[in-house]
């Protein structure tokens, strides 16, 4: 049995009716990132905080339940490999 690839995302508003998901827009399309690292998912909100978003929680879920929702949604996805240097720029 393959067991299933657990992720963080970031989820604004997080158990909330309002809850949305964190994406980064390039061209005309929507992309999700999904962290193999709940620290570099914090550090990631934790900047985007200091943008003066607001602040996001990092949330576990199993990498094929986003891919499907990207898939469904018309969105792109990238995994965030451990340890990765992101540099976060201003986004909408």
């Amino acid at each position: 049995m393959i067991t299933p690839m657990r992720v963080f995302v970031l989820i604004f508003n997080a158990r909330t009716e309002n809850e949305g998901i964190h994406t980064i827009r390039e061209g005309d399309r929507n992309k999700i990132l999904m962290f193999e690292s709940e620290d570099d998912a914090t550090r990631f909100a934790l900047m985007l905080e200091a943008q003066d978003f607001p602040a996001p929680t990092p949330e576990p879920i199993d990498a094929e339940e986003i891919k499907e929702f990207c898939e469904s949604a018309g969105y792109e996805w990238e995994i965030i490999p451990e340890n990765s240097n992101l540099v976060v720029t201003p986004q909408n």
